[in-house]
Order: C-alpha cells, then sequence, then structure tokens
C-alpha cells in the first residue's frame, strides 16, 4: 500500500523548478532557449544601432526577426512543440542570414556558426536542406567571391563543419534518448518509472484546472505477491512482474500510461474517463488477469483501487483515494476493484 508515501506527488511546485524541470527533461527546448534568447539579444542590439542611424527598414526587418524567435520560442513553452518550433526558426534565421548577407553586407563567415545551430535547433531533413542550401546561395554568389581559391576554401571548410555538426548532433540526441529512457523507464518491466507517473499525473491535475478534463487512475497491487519471492525466489518474482505489465499494457488503450510505482505496487492512468467509465475498464483489465497471469503454484490475482480526478484537485490527493480505494478492495478479500466515490 502507498499510504503517506503519496505526498511525494503534490503539485504546488514554483514556477522557477517547473521550468527547471522542462529544461533539464527536454534538451532541444533548452537549446532552443538559449539560442534564441542570445539571437535575440545580438540582433536586437543591432537593431536599436540601425534605428539610432536612420537604417528603418533594415531595423524593422531585424525587429520582425526578434519577435518571430520570441514569439516561437513563448510558443514552444506553451505547447512543447518544440521539434516544430525548432524548424521555423532555424528556416527564419538561415533566410535571415542570406539577406544580411546579399543585402547588407554581413560576412560570410557568420554562416559557420549558423550551420552549427541548424543541426542542434532543427530536425535533421531540415537541417541538412538549409546547409545545403546556405552553401550554395553563398558558394555561388559572385559579389561573396571573386577569387576562385578562396570560394574553393569556403565550400570546403563549410562541409566539414556540416559533417561535423551533423554527427555531434545525432550523437547528442541518440545518448539523449537514451538517458531518458534510462530516468523515466523501469528496468525490469519497461514501463514508466515513479518519476515518468508524477509527471503524468501533475499533466492531469492541471489539464482537469485549466478544462475540465477527465481521468481515472487505478492502484493495482498484486494479492500474496510475498509468498512468490518466499516460496520461489526473485526470479519468479520478477517473472511475474514482468508478466503483470505485459498483460496490462496489452489491454489498456492506447491513450492509457501504466507505471510501476515500486514493488508490486503498479499505477493505470487512464485519460478521457469518467466515473461511470472506470469500473467496466477495471472489470475488462482484471479478465484478462484472471485469465493470463500465472506464477510457479498457479493462478495469481490483484486488488486495484481507483478514483476519478476532481477538477480542481491536486495529483496528491488523487492518489490518495485511489490508494484508500485499493486498502478497501484488500481488507474485503482481494482480487477486486473497488472505487472511491468521493
Amino acid at each position: 500500500m502507498i499510504g503517506g508515501n503519496a505526498k511525494g506527488f503534490g503539485t504546488g511546485t514554483s514556477f522557477g523548478s517547473g521550468a527547471l524541470e522542462r529544461v533539464t527533461s527536454d534538451t532541444h527546448l533548452a537549446i532552443l532557449s538559449v539560442f534564441s534568447t542570445i539571437a535575440s539579444l545580438a540582433i536586437g542590439s543591432f537593431a536599436v544601432y540601425r534605428l539610432i542611424h536612420g537604417e528603418f527598414i533594415v531595423a524593422l526587418f531585424d525587429s520582425l526577426l526578434v519577435a518571430a524567435m520570441l514569439g516561437g520560442l513563448v510558443y514552444a513553452w506553451k505547447t512543447g512543440r518544440s521539434a516544430l518550433v525548432g524548424n521555423l526558426v532555424a528556416t527564419l534565421l538561415a533566410v535571415g542570414t542570406l539577406f544580411m548577407i546579399f543585402v547588407l553586407g554581413l560576412s560570410h563567415l557568420w554562416l559557420f556558426s549558423l550551420m552549427i545551430a541548424l543541426f542542434l535547433m532543427a530536425s535533421r531533413v531540415v537541417s541538412i536542406a538549409l546547409s545545403l542550401l546556405l552553401v550554395a546561395v553563398v558558394g555561388n554568389g559572385t559579389e561573396v567571391f571573386t577569387d576562385p581559391v578562396e570560394r574553393v576554401t569556403f565550400l570546403v571548410v563549410a562541409v566539414q563543419v556540416a559533417v561535423f555538426s551533423f554527427v555531434f548532433a545525432w550523437r547528442t540526441s541518440h545518448q539523449h534518448r537514451q538517458l531518458h529512457v534510462m530516468a523515466n523507464r523501469d528496468p525490469l518491466t519497461g514501463i514508466g518509472n515513479r518519476r515518468a507517473l508524477r509527471r503524468e499525473m501533475a499533466r492531469r491535475a492541471e489539464a482537469a484546472r485549466m478544462s475540465s478534463e477527465r481521468a481515472a487512475l487505478a492502484l493495482i497491487d498484486l494479492d500474496h505477491f510475498k509468498k512468490v519471492n518466499d516460496r520461489h525466489g526473485h526470479d519468479a518474482g520478477d517473472k511475474v512482474l514482468v508478466d503483470l505489465a505485459g498483460i496490462v499494457s496489452d489491454t489498456m488503450r492506447a491513450c492509457d500510461s501504466f507505471y510501476r510505482y515500486g514493488g508490486e505496487e503498479f499505477v493505470l492512468v487512464m485519460p478521457g474517463t469518467p466515473l461511470e467509465g472506470i469500473v467496466p475498464a477495471l472489470e475488462k483489465l482484471q479478465g484478462a488477469i484472471h485469465e493470463r497471469l500465472r506464477g510457479p503454484d498457479g493462478p495469481l490475482t490483484v486488488s486495484i483501487g481507483a478514483a476519478g480526478l476532481k477538477a480542481d484537485e491536486e495529483s496528491q490527493k488523487w492518489l490518495s483515494r485511489a490508494d484508500r480505494a485499493l486498502y478497501v478492495a484488500k481488507s474485503d478479500g482481494r482480487d477486486r476493484v473497488c472505487i472511491d466515490q468521493e
């Protein structure tokens, strides 16, 4: 039973801690935030300089570029669609750089730092396409290069920078995905862990407050699991846990999410599920468990406690009510579903 341990799921975190968790868990958003902020400060300074010197058209162009980057960054923070915003910002910067090179006479050397940023911010397809466009347009610009040797040097260095940036960005993304799995997945069963559960519950509680979105939570506890470990060892117990995780994963809907809370306790989060829909869903799940879950001594059962999420409820309270229902299910003889009606 979870009991008092549920208090770790409160949602009363500060904005600062929530923002810190966002950027530490979403590397792409962190890179986009840093680059957009620095680029906006730099380009904004040039806009002010141009404005002071009466270059109003150029100042307007710089200001629009800054507004687009900052607007995209705000959109990424609100929606979580950092990949889309990264592609848009990268495209804007590429077009803006070409404009400044050919119209304002900006040095083509800025292209190298931009290409590194493209591979960090944009998807692989977009970053490769933009890099090829930049190299082709600038490399063929007669007003940029008058010396053939300088043109060839630029092309060779640009290709080297692009290849290095691609490999670095790909490797960084691959390692981040591995770390994300390690940080958010239970190593035994492969389903979400407590850290991932905490974030999902906070998301559902926020959605309920903002738009009254329904959700249900079910605590699933294996009955008499200690006997399996005591009689047959932890390897047998681990197999039972893996089998249970597989059964639930096969039975639940695509929009549901499943987590191992600890030991033999699991949590199933069911978004869009009203109170009256909890019992049919969990009875279907119990039927699958009755049919498929087996231990060394025969069939195994589970007790389930569930609760529907209230519009103004914190995740701590939501989890505590489900835990209370699970206690009732255990007390009433196990192998049953109990719903908190509060």
